[in-house]
Parts: C-alpha cells; structure tokens; sequence
C-alpha cells in the first residue's frame, strides 16, 4: 500500500483515539471483551448507534500497539482488508481495531486468512445481521463475537444524564424492591424520557434525524448481507416497522402485516425476521413453543419515534417494550393461554410476571406485577427498577 495512505490511516486512528478518550464511562460490554482469551479475534454486532465505535476505541485506547479504520473509508476502497491490515502489520501494529467491517467485500475470507498467519489480533465491529456461522468462512471458532443492545435504562442514565448507577440482578430487583425504590425514585419519572430518547446514545440535538438516518441505512446498506433490498423491500420494511408501532401487542401478526403491505404471509414472516436480524425488531416467542406467532415490539425508542408521525402510543405497548428490551436476553418468554383464559404476561426462570400500570390487580395470579408508579408490596415491582438489570 502506498505510504501517504497508511500516514494518513494512522493520523486518523490517532485522532479519534484521543477524540474517544472524552468518554470515560463504558458501555457493560466493555469488561467482557476485554477478558476475552488472547487466542480469540474478537467482534462486536448491534444496531446502529449503540456504542459500537466508541467502545472499539476504548478497548484500542487500552491495548498496546493499536491501530484503528473504519472499514467504509474512501482511502482503503481500493485495498481488501487483508492488503490493509497486513500492512498495518508489517508496520509493527500488533492489534488492529476495524470499525463496520460488514462494508468490506470478502470481510470475513479475509479475517480467517489473517487469523491463520498469527500476525495480528483483530477486533471488529459490524451489523447485527453479521452471522459467523453463515459467513462463508470458517469464523465460529475463531472469533468470539458479542451482541451490544441498545443501551439500558441504567447506562443511558450513567452515560447521558451523568448518573453512577450500578447493575442490579434481577433477583435482587425482585427480593429488595422497597429499598431500590426508596433509594432510585429520582429516576422514574426518566424512563419515558428514556423510551423517547434512550437506547441509540446520539446526542440530543438532531437525535430523530440521526436515528431516522440510521434506520434507513440499516434497511438500504445493513440487510443487504441477507437479500437483495429493492425499493418495495426498503418500503414494506419501513411500513412494517410502522404498522408494529401503531399496534398493541398482539395485533401485529403475519395475516395482518402481509394484507396491509400487499404481500404474501411468506413475505411478511421473511421481512419480520429479517428486520429482527438487523435489530430494529424483537420477535417475542411463547413459552414452549417456537411454532406459534410471535409478539412483536420494537427496540427503544423507534416505537416513539415513529409516534411523531400523528398517533398515540400504546401505553400497555410501551411498558411491555420497556421489560422485553431489558429482560430478552435472560430467558424470558410470553405466556400464551388458551382462547377467552387470561394469563399473565410472562415467565423468567421460575418467576411469572405481569405488566401494568398502578391500578393492574393480580387476577392473573402472577408472582410480580411491574407497575408504571412507585407503589411496591403486594408483589408489585415498579417497572424502572428492571431498567438496572445490564
């Protein structure tokens, strides 16, 4: 590679370097990666806006001998990313940090190619449609790869708002919550300030056409590592992203989605898992069963974005999006009774659990209802209080 171009590879990797140096607060994810076995390249997957960059570079910021590019600079378009980094290594660089690495052609060929010579260690970030498994190489047992959620109740506050609140188990959430409430009832009135403004960490001004920007993008650019994405495909994506944040739960099914897009239902359940793929949607399956229709929710905050286009928010959607984004990833499953049976909401572990507002009764016979207030006994668990979980 020409020299003026890796001068000018390494003057930007010093610059934003020093520019990350300004965030000293760190998304959770930053511990584990840090921890992971030298032997092991290391990836980082999420939707747009979440940190991604950021934590990259703070890891580079702790890691001797690093160098970081973003893969979709105009200055490598010419270069695989094997020519790139291997230059970079014979340079002396020893850990190559690579930012949107899914930009790159022939990314992950490249990777196993690089991890085989043992010259470098490489950590990347990419969409989270990225599929090691899939990729057309060898990477899964190589590469160490991570999902980064949008940011929590708990870090937007510690990031955005300046707070210092520390993870929660759910068990303690659950078994203390007079004591958490009593200590944290500063921070509920927030946490519609947090489905508003929470989850993608974009500053607060032009927030909306940033995250309107990234929505787009991941669409148009991040779904076309799973299928060719047409004008029609990009339009029925943002529709159905629409069309869930106008429904309460359960509303949103296949039959419904295909018959306002004009689609078939095939078409409808392949655009559901697709935008599930790429983070903008959670496909929320029942207890048991992976057969039956699933719950869609949206991740925070696209449901209240899409608000400000001209209708209400679901105020029962809204909680409930509130709880799965925060306790998808522990197990959690929606109850499904049969027809005209009223069940609770959910199940985590050995716990059952029903979402509602301050008035919600416990004819469902749960063994905790996350309420909207600060009322506790009784079961009753506000429903901020989950926000501290990650």
């Amino acid at each position: 590679m020409d020299e003026r171009i890796l001068t000018s590879l390494i003057t930007t990797s010093r610059r934003v370097m020093a520019w990350a140096r300004k965030f000293p607060k760190k998304r959770f994810l930053f511990d584990e990666l840090k921890a992971v076995d030298e032997e092991y390249y290391v990836g980082v997957r999420g939707v747009r806006g979440v940190g991604k960059t950021v934590l990259l570079l703070q890891l580079a910021n702790e890691t001797e001998r690093s160098v970081y590019f973003s893969a979709d600079s105009t200055l490598i378009k010419p270069f695989s990313l094997y020519e790139v980094v291997n230059s970079l290594a014979e340079m002396g660089y020893r850990n190559v940090f690579i930012d949107e690495i899914h930009r790159k052609v022939d990314w992950a060929e490249d990777l196993k190619t690089l991890y085989d010579e043992h010259e470098v260690r490489v950590f990347f970030s990419g969409s989270s449609a990225i599929d090691l498994v899939h990729s057309g190489a060898d990477l899964s047992r190589r590469v160490v790869l991570k999902e980064l959620p949008p940011a929590s109740f708990r870090e937007w506050l510690n990031i955005k708002r300046n707070f210092d609140v520390p993870r929660y188990p759910l068990k303690e959430v659950l078994s203390r919550a007079f004591d958490l409430t009593d200590m944290y009832a500063e921070l509920h009135p927030l946490w519609r300030e947090y489905m508003r403004e929470g989850g993608v960490l974009y500053p607060r001004s032009g927030f909306y056409d940033a995250l309107d920007n990234s929505i787009r993008k991941v669409i148009l650019e991040d779904l076309s590592a799973l299928r060719e994405v047409s004008v029609k495909y990009e339009t029925d994506a943002f529709k159905l992203l629409y069309i869930v944040a106008k429904s309460a739960p359960f509303e949103a099914n296949y039959s419904r989605i295909a018959r306002a897009l004009e689609v078939s239902k095939n078409m409808a359940i392949r655009l559901v898992e697709d935008l599930s793929k790429a983070g903008l949607l959670i496909a929320f399956h029942p207890c048991g069963s992976a057969r039956k229709e699933p719950k869609l929710y949206l991740t925070v905050p696209l449901r209240e974005f899409f608000a400000r286009k001209g209708f209400n928010t679901h105020e029962g959607a809204l909680r409930e999006e509130f709880f799965v984004n925060h306790l998808r990833n522990l197990g959690l499953c929606y109850l499904k009774g049969k027809r005209g049976e009223k069940t609770a909401d959910f199940r985590i572990g050995e716990w059952i659990i029903e979402v509602g507002g301050e008035s919600k009764g416990r004819y469902q016979k749960p063994d905790y209802i996350a309420v909207d207030g600060l009322l506790t006994g009784k079961g009753r668990i506000p429903l901020f209080l989950f926000g501290l979980v990650y």
